[in-house]
């Protein structure tokens, strides 16, 4: 890997606040294993549908997509070094009812559910000053890309930098992820579509990586129809288009099948996995409760530490992505450091950013 001198003066250089939340939601080694649990809409279909196969055709209601995020919380969550919740669901439930183990990062999700293809929002009465009131370690920001749609793009770009800079005032991680999406008259096995995601997401993590401190991102290849050779060519494309440390998003994907996506994509340069469907799928085809738990307990655990094997063995530390040591980080720290940052606070105040 050609090392990128402006991540690297950037991480030398991090703020106390980012690096807090980064060495909150990585292990020792600074990887990354973070359950993604900040669905909304899947949930509500999944439960839907659970409900109507054993008999009980009603709406998900809040009580049962709570305790289902709050059961996976506290099952899954301590092979993890971090767990990503929504605002909606689970972020504030699973601290004030022990579900969150001692110990295990959290990761707030500030944008609202929205379709692909409309602009990104913030999600109504939240915001990144309320994910650092929490004491969360870092905020995750979902923006749909389609980067030939010039008008779309631009508005999300703009969402991204607005998010950006409210990080930077609160002084909290930003981890952006991308999502390319199907354009109208097209599904994800379209053909056009095909073709044209691999690039959309190289050019999508080129856009946003300049933006965030970890970027979120799809694996760049379709392993059931690409040559090993071609699916590698497309990971060391993304991995020198990827400027900041980045995680493997599952997006939905089989367990067996994403588990050789890690694997690939660790050896590629990857810092870690952000994995959510592809652990707990399966979960929603149990018909009991106790069957969902045995679920978790047994097949869900099993693919967590399966995932933390994988990584541990292959991904690479994000100091090691940033190219700094703990002797530089340690040597950035100037002995009046606290009243540069009091002179930044009173000119950010003076001029109305705060």
């Amino acid at each position: 890997m050609t090392i990128n001198q402006d991540m690297r003066e950037r991480f030398r250089t991090l703020t106390p606040g980012k690096l807090s939340g980064l060495k909150g939601i990585t292990d020792a080694t600074g990887r990354f294993k973070v359950l993604a649990l900040d669905q909304s809409n899947s949930f509500k279909k999944a439960i839907k549908a659970m409900k109507q196969r054993t008999g009980q055709p009603a709406e998900a209601s809040y009580e049962e997509i709570l305790g289902t995020k709050l059961e996976m919380v506290s099952t899954l969550a301590p092979f993890a070094t971090a767990v990503l919740l929504d605002v909606n669901f689970g972020l504030r439930q699973s601290l004030n009812t022990g579900a969150l183990p001692k110990g295990i990062g959290l990761i707030g999700r500030l944008e609202a559910s929205r379709d692909a293809g409309l602009p990104g929002e913030v999600e109504p009465g939240w915001s990144v000053a309320a994910i650092k009131r929490m004491g969360c370690s870092a905020v995750k920001l979902l923006v749909y890309l389609d980067v030939e749609d010039q008008a779309g793009t631009k508005a999300q770009m703009d969402f991204v930098k607005r998010t950006r800079d409210a990080c930077a005032t609160e002084d909290i991680l930003l981890m952006v992820e991308e999502l390319s999406y199907p354009r109208a008259g097209e599904d994800k096995k379209s053909p056009a579509y095909v073709a044209r995601r691999p690039k959309n997401i190289v050019e999508a993590c080129r856009l946003i990586g300049p933006h965030c401190d970890v970027l979120k991102l799809e694996f760049p290849a379709d392993m059931r129809s690409e040559s090993a050779s071609a699916v590698e060519q497309k990971l060391r494309e993304l991995n020198d288009a990827a400027i900041r440390p980045w995680v493997l998003l599952s997006a939905g994907e089989k367990f067996d099948l994403f588990v050789q996506q890690v694997e690939l994509a660790m050896k590629s340069g990857s810092s870690g996995t952000m994995a959510g469907r592809a652990i707990f799928n399966e979960y929603f085809d149990q018909d009991t409760p106790a069957a969902r738990h045995q679920f978790l307990e047994t097949t869900g655990l099993g693919r967590m530490k399966k995932l933390s094997d994988l990584v541990e063995r292959h991904a690479m530390p994000w100091m090691q992505r940033a190219a700094v040591t703990p002797k530089e980080l340690a040597a950035a720290v100037a002995p009046d450091w606290y009243r540069a940052g009091q002179a930044i606070a009173a000119a950010a105040e003076t001029h109305g950013a705060y």
